[in-house]
Parts: C-alpha cells; sequence; structure tokens
C-alpha cells in the first residue's frame, strides 16, 4: 500500500484506519509463521559425528538441509556436532540439545539408568564391517591374539566387535584392542598403521579407494545381525512436552531425507551422493559406492526404524554383557515413542504421497 493511497483511507474513515492498523499488529505477532501452521521455535540437534565432516549416516542433516526438506516442514534445525555417538546421547539427557542422533547401545544404556529420554525413531541395520588386510586373518577366530580398531569400551563399535568374536568362541579380552574410530580410523588405515579394524562401510571405501587394496571382510552369522539394533534418534521427554510440535516437525525432514537416502532411482542417487560427497569430503566415486554398500543392507527404512525385535535383543546383549544390570532392564514402551513418527509420516504423506 503506497502512502498516499493510506492518506485517503484516513480521509474515508478513521475507523477502518484503525482496524487497518490492528490487523497489521497481528499479523506481525508472529513473523513468518504459516497461517495453517503454529510457529515453531528452533530445535537444536545434535549429531553423533567428530565434528565436520560427519559420518555417512549422518548425512541425513545434509540432505534434510540441501533439498529444504527440514524448511518445508517448518523446522529451524541448529546442528551440533560431536565427537562419539555417545556424546549426542548425553546432551540429550542434559538438554543441551532437544534431539540426538545416537548408536541403539548408549541410548538403551541411558534409558536403563533411568534417563528421561526416548526414543522417536532409528536405524535397525547394521553397517558395522570387521576388515583386515592382514593375510593370517582368515576368519574370526583368527582375530585371537590380533589388534584390532575399534572405539572406546561400551561403544558401538567395540561391542559390535565383542558380539561377532563371541560367535567363534573369542572373547573380546583375546583381542588387543586400541581406541580409533571415524576419520582418525580411515586415515591410518590409508597409512598403513592399522591392519585390522570396525569399520563404517564408507570408511572402508575410502580406504581401499586410496590405497587400491581390497581388505578382506570378516563375516558376521545372519542370525547375530537379527539381534543387533543399529541406531536411535531420541529425545528428551522435556523437548517433547514443550515442542512436540516442533519435534514431529524435524521428524518430517527425517523421513523424507532416509525416504531418499534409501531410494535406488537413479536420480536421487546420484543427487544423494552429490551432497555425501560434499558433506564427508570424500570423492563422488566414494560416495556413490558406499551408497550401494548401505543400501545393499537396507540401512535407510521406510519405516520408523524401531523394531521391537531387534531393540529388546539388543537390550539382551548388553545385559548378557554387564553393560545394563537385568533388574534395570526396561520395557519396550519404556524405549520408545513412535506416536510423534506416526504424526509426521502421516502429515508427509498427506503432502507428498507414500
Amino acid at each position: 500500500m503506497s502512502t498516499a493511497t493510506g492518506f485517503k483511507c484516513v480521509q474515508k474513515s478513521s475507523i477502518f484506519l484503525g482496524m487497518m492498523v490492528a490487523l497489521a499488529a497481528t499479523t506481525f505477532v508472529v513473523p513468518g509463521s504459516n497461517a495453517a501452521q503454529p510457529a515453531v521455535k528452533p530445535i537444536p540437534i545434535a549429531a553423533s559425528a567428530i565434528g565436520r565432516p560427519p559420518i555417512f549416516s549422518n548425512t541425513f542433516a545434509d540432505v534434510a538441509e540441501a533439498m529444504g526438506y527440514f524448511k518445508d516442514a517448518g523446522a529451524d534445525v541448529t546442528f551440533r556436532w560431536f565427537q562419539r555417538g555417545s556424546d549426542t546421547a548425553k546432551a540429550v539427557v542434559t538438554g543441551d540439545v532437544a534431539v540426538g542422533f545416537t548408536a541403539s547401545q548408549p541410548a538403551l544404556n541411558l534409558i536403563s539408568s533411568g534417563a528421561d529420554i526416548v526414543a522417536i525413531a532409528g536405524m535397525p541395520n547394521q553397517d558395522w564391517i570387521i576388515a583386515t588386510d592382514d593375510p593370517a586373518v582368515k576368519d574370526c577366530k583368527d582375530l585371537k591374539g590380533k589388534t584390532v580398531a575399534a572405539d572406546g569400551i561400551n561403544n558401538a563399535r567395540t561391542l559390535y566387535l565383542g558380539a561377532v568374536a563371541a560367535t567363534c568362541g573369542v572373547q573380546l579380552s583375546d583381542i588387543k584392542h586400541i581406541d580409533l574410530a571415524n576419520q582418525p580410523l580411515v586415515k591410518a588405515g590409508i597409512a598403513g598403521q592399522v591392519h585390522a579394524g570396525v569399520w563404517h562401510v564408507d570408511e572402508l571405501a575410502q580406504v581401499e579407494f586410496k590405497t587400491g587394496k581390497k581388505w578382506r571382510l570378516i563375516a558376521a552369522p545372519p542370525a547375530l545381525m537379527k539381534e543387533l539394533h543399529y541406531a536411535m534418534l531420541i529425545a528428551s521427554k522435556k523437548a517433547i512436552a514443550e515442542n512436540r510440535e516442533g519435534v514431529v516437525r524435524f521428524l518430517e525432514g527425517w523421513i523424507r531425507s532416509q525416504k531418499l537416502m534409501g531410494s535406488k532411482a537413479p536420480a536421487d542417487k546420484a543427487a544423494f551422493a552429490k551432497v555425501a560427497a560434499n558433506a564427508s569430503q570424500i570423492d563422488l566415486q566414494v560416495a556413490m559406492t558406499s551408497i550401494d554398500g548401505y543400501q545393499a543392507v537396507n540401512y535407510w527404512v521406510n519405516h520408523d526404524g524401531l523394531v521391537q525385535s531387534q531393540v529388546m535383543s539388543q537390550l539382551d546383549q548388553l545385559v548378557k554383557i554387564g553393560v545394563i544390570k537385568a533388574e534395570n532392564k526396561p520395557s519396550y514402551d519404556k524405549i520408545v515413542d513412535k506416536s510423534l513418527y506416526a504424526e509426521a509420516l502421516k502429515r508427509v504423506e498427506s503432502k507428498y504421497g507414500k
């Protein structure tokens, strides 16, 4: 409206002007809000990665940002990056962040300890690979007495190593363990300083690409894989109570990013690979190879990812090795809150279809 028009309005009716001013004041109470949806305050989100670049599973943050998924959902998301997944989980417990992505083991451990958090989505299937370039190590039992790089005691890689070793009669104490993970592990593998380790799919792909050498995989029994749960998106109950709408909108972005990352359509894979290569600072070819490897294990699923049998079997594993006391073992409904994902999925499907 021009100034001249405004004066005409004054001349016609001072009462009308008063109504316009009142309406304008109402309009600016919630700046930038969608008329059909309530305003949502920014949600701080923790992601389990070593600063930047992220581990490959955490590229969902970059995909959702690059593709505008969070923006489309009306969520203003701020990511914080930590050294380990256990740190992201602790940040949710302390209230430093509202939502965090972490390995399932630390999440289950915290919930069992009475932490006021719940899993709101997950990734059920493991991507861990035990691999070696040591010609003397041909199968699981050959790991006895060898040095294997993983992360700290009671962290995801080490627990996975122990679970696999136990299937062939080898105890974790029989293995020489060094605490090395993520990009430091990749660099050590490329430099020839590590000859056996527990890797993410993309980490081993980076080492093989840079060295031109294939590593031998130590296969895990398929039955064991069904007894483990990989990762969880957790939220504090306080954050859900105070800003449920914001958490649901975040999950809208999560759902759309997981769908793109799991898509085998060439255009979707190309778009994902471009974002992942840039975010993870890896060669585009490595990103494409990694995506194929992840999709082969159904890494990104088109559901909430909180498969009850896997969650509870993973919990039993933690009880068995003494990480969680049997008397503290929570029930499934104490671990998860699936209602937020269900609400977010309903919105996504109503906007974009199934």
